[in-house]
C-alpha cells in the first residue's frame, strides 16, 4: 500500500482507525451504552460519544485544517449508532440480529473514515491505482478462492460424508453448530498455514484438538455404583477421527495445488 501512498498519508489513516477504536470500544462506558439502547436519540450520551469520537479524532490529526475530517466523523458516527439501535428494536422483536447490526455498523465507520481519509489526501486517484494492480491480480484471487472452498462447499462435503455417522451418536449436549464452526476455522488456518509455509504450525493445530477429546464430558458408568468416568465413546472418537481426517486433509491438498499454482 505504501507503493501507492506516502508514510505520511497511511498514517493518518491508521490514528483515525485507532482514534475510532478508542472511542467505541475503551473509552465509552457500559453504563452510556445501556442508555443509549433505551432512550437512543434521547439520550444524551449517544450525544457525548460522537462528540468525544470526534474530540478523540481531532487529538489524533492535532490539525485544525482537517476540521471537515472531524465534523465528518462525528455527525455520522451520531447518525450511524442512532439507526442501528432504531433498527435493532425492530428486528430483534423478530429474531436476533445483534451480530449483523454489530459487523455493519462497524462497517459503514470504518468505510465513512476510508472516505474522508481519501478526500483529505485527495487520493481518489492513488485508490483507483491501488485496486487495478491488485484485484486482477490471479495470486491474490487464487488465495480468495482457496478461502471460499474452505468456508462453504468443503464444510458440505464433510458434513454429507459424515451424516451417515451422527445419527448414531447423541449430540444432545454439544453445542448448536459447534462442530460446523470447528471445521471452517481449522480448515481456514491450515490453508492459511500452507499459504505461508508454515506446515509446522498444523501439527501444533492437530495437537490442540487432540487435547480437547481428555476434557469432553463424563458418562455414567455400567455398575452401580454412579461413579463418572471421562467420556471415551469409541464411536464419538471415530466420527471425530473421521471428520478432522476429512477436514484436515481437504485443506491440506487444496493448499498444496493452489501453492502450486503460484509457483
Amino acid at each position: 500500500m505504501t507503493a501507492f501512498f506516502s508514510n505520511g498519508e497511511v498514517s493518518l489513516l491508521i490514528r483515525l482507525l485507532i482514534a475510532h477504536c478508542l472511542t467505541d470500544f475503551l473509552l465509552q462506558p457500559r453504563k452510556w451504552v445501556e442508555h443509549k439502547m433505551i432512550h437512543n436519540w434521547k439520550s444524551e450520551y449517544l450525544w457525548y460519544h460522537g462528540l468525544l469520537t470526534g474530540i478523540v479524532a481531532w487529538i489524533f490529526l492535532w490539525n485544525l485544517n482537517y476540521w471537515y475530517i472531524v465534523l465528518g466523523i462525528t455527525v455520522t458516527h451520531i447518525v450511524i449508532d442512532g439507526l442501528k439501535i432504531s433498527l435493532g428494536k425492530s428486528l430483534n422483536k423478530k429474531s436476533n440480529y445483534d451480530l449483523l447490526l454489530f459487523t455493519t455498523d462497524q462497517l459503514l465507520h470504518v468505510l465513512i473514515i476510508m472516505l474522508l481519509w481519501l478526500y483529505a489526501i485527495s487520493g481518489w486517484f492513488k485508490m483507483n491505482l491501488l485496486l487495478n494492480r491488485y484485484l486482477p491480480d490471479y495470486r491474490l484471487l487464487l488465495r480468495v478462492f482457496g478461502y471460499l472452498l474452505m468456508i462453504g462447499p468443503v464444510g458440505f462435503f464433510v458434513q454429507f460424508l459424515t451424516r451417515k455417522w451422527m445419527a448414531e451418536l447423541n449430540m444432545e449436549d454439544s453445542l448448536k453448530d459447534a462442530g460446523r464452526w470447528i471445521g471452517l476455522l481449522e480448515r481456514v488456518l491450515i490453508i492459511t498455514f500452507i499459504y505461508t509455509d508454515q506446515f509446522g504450525s498444523i501439527g501444533f493445530l492437530i495437537a490442540a484438538k487432540s487435547l480437547l477429546r481428555l476434557t469432553d464430558k463424563p458418562e455414567k458408568t455400567n455398575n452401580d455404583t454412579g461413579l463418572d468416568k471421562p467420556f471415551s465413546s469409541r464411536k464419538h472418537t471415530e466420527y471425530v477421527l473421521i471428520g478432522t481426517f476429512l477436514s484436515f486433509g481437504i485443506a491440506i491438498i487444496t493448499g498444496l495445488i493452489i501453492n502450486r499454482f503460484l509457483q
